[in-house]
């Protein structure tokens, strides 16, 4: 007879790790209800928010005007 042993991990927190809270900053800022013209536009965007938003955390990137 097998014997499983039951391992309980923590609950899915996103917005207790940092990193997911800048991916969602990125999808409001960059992705969501845009369209962009081409991938290369699109990596453009990424990377002025990106630079924008560096050194991540905590530096206000909401507030920095992305110029487009």
């Amino acid at each position: 007879m097998n014997a499983y042993e039951l391992v309980f991990q923590p609950t899915y927190s996103p917005w207790v790790n940092r990193i997911e809270r800048l991916w969602k900053a990125l999808h409001d800022t960059v992705t969501r209800n845009h369209r962009w013209g081409s991938i290369e536009a699109l990596m453009d965007s990424v990377r002025l928010f990106l630079k924008a938003a560096e050194p991540f955390p905590g530096n206000g990137h909401a507030l920095t005007p992305l110029g487009w």
